[in-house]
């Protein structure tokens, strides 16, 4: 049954969203500090790489257990769980020790799992069906708009305040959006839906039985890999390759960053107004793999300024079709939609938990960016391939078969 839409919609959405905005903020945080950082802990490249790297591995068990605890204590619960994990972002600067540091941004990591896991549950509990193109692509900017506001801001922030005072000054945003979570934040079930019967439609078994879960884990995985491997190291290797000073490779890196945001929201108007999925999926596949090269093979301003924006609208205008396809399948509820996002998420994050180190380790035994980079480049062309896989749920475009289980259809027709 869909909801029935109530303004306070919109509280839930934007706690949410910056929740998982800041949350950005602190995790690419670390790249523009590169130097200061590896200075303070006496750390190589590759050691560097974990940090990224520990809070990718994070989402790569937190989104399983987080489906099943969405489904046994409810939404609100679990991220509120989740805010206090990313909370921890206000206490890793004062590690004195490296791992301590690395302990504190894996715990971190699992906090921002657990909240992205849940947006789409949250979405369909809270939106009717016509709105949710356009509020997923914001929520899968969210992350991305933290992204981009830290790497024009962390640098000068740090200059000012040190950078362990940088980071707090970000951790302890964090631990505002906690408190206003705990106070505001809500569930909502369905009319006429009872807690047992949502738990009886929420089983892991049935997504794990859809090839849809699997297509949009292995299209999810390579953006996410390359977008991860960009963001760790591409200002560095700007910085070494084509002689940049710190301030403009942190630019230059949140260029895409900036241009994707705009792109995603117009990109989910367009799929809301146009009712097709698939084929900014493919197009986003095709145009990501050319415009990634040419960000690390132009030299020329202009030319790796055209592949720049090419890479901002590649990664991001396929977010809101991709994540609006699955809750478009027959028999989609709030609690499977949990589950389903908590299978992707691990499963993309299993390949692009290795992207940071697998560039870092290349550079140090190779002496160079390019061999990591090129895999990552390459690899991003799966999303195109997702997208000719997958099914068409638009309702402007030619049906498809899906394989979302007919007994689920079958209660809730009933």
């Amino acid at each position: 049954m869909e909801p029935t839409t109530t303004r306070y919609r919109w509280v839930i959405e934007t706690l949410l969203f910056l929740t998982y905005a800041v949350f950005g903020l602190s995790w690419i945080a670390v790249t523009p500090l590169i130097g200061d950082i590896q200075k303070a802990y006496h750390i190589t490249s590759a050691q560097f790489g974990l940090l990224n790297t520990l809070v990718s591995m994070a989402k790569v068990i937190a989104p399983i257990l987080t489906g099943l605890l969405a489904v046994r204590i409810g939404i609100k619960k679990t991220i509120l769980m989740g805010s206090l994990f990313i909370s921890c972002a206000a206490i890793a600067p004062f590690a004195t020790d490296f791992n301590w540091f690395l302990v504190s941004r894996f715990v971190f990591g699992v906090g921002g799992a657990i909240v992205v896991t849940l947006l789409s549950g949250v979405v369909m509990q809270w939106f009717p069906k016509k709105e949710l193109p356009l509020v997923n692509a914001f929520n899968n900017v969210a992350v991305n708009t933290g992204i981009t506001v830290t790497l024009f801001t962390t640098v000068p922030l740090a200059s000012q305040l040190g950078w362990r005072n940088a980071l707090l000054v970000y951790g302890l945003i964090s631990v505002a959006l906690l408190v206003l979570w705990a106070i505001c934040g809500r569930d909502r079930v369905a009319e006429g839906a009872s807690a047992t019967a949502t738990q009886e439609q929420a089983r892991y078994a049935d997504v794990w039985r859809m090839k849809e879960t699997w297509i949009i884990a292995l299209s999810f995985a390579g953006p996410l890999a390359l977008y991860l491997a960009f963001n760790t190291w591409l200002p560095k290797y700007y910085m070494e390759a084509m002689g940049m000073a710190k301030a403009e490779a942190a630019h230059v890196t949140g260029l895409f960053n900036l241009v994707g945001i705009p792109t995603a929201i117009i990109a989910g108007y367009l799929t809301k107004r146009l009712g097709v999925r698939r084929p900014f999926i493919i197009a986003s596949g095709l145009l990501m793999a050319v415009s990634s090269l040419g960000m690390v093979l132009f030299h020329e301003p202009a030319l790796r300024t055209v592949s720049a924006f090419g890479l901002g609208i590649a990664l991001f205008a396929y977010v809101s079709p991709l994540f609006t396809t699955p809750m478009e399948l027959p028999g989609m509820t709030p609690g499977r939609m949990s589950l389903m996002m908590g299978t992707v998420y691990s499963f993309a994050y299993v390949f692009s938990s290795l992207s940071p180190v697998v560039v870092g380790y290349l550079r140090d035994t190779t002496g160079s960016f390019l061999p990591g980079f090129l895999i990552w480049c390459a690899f991003s062309l799966v999303l195109a391939l997702g997208g000719k896989l997958l099914p068409e749920t638009g309702p402007n475009g030619k049906p498809t078969p899906v394989t979302a289980p007919q007994r689920t259809a079958a209660s809730l027709a009933s």
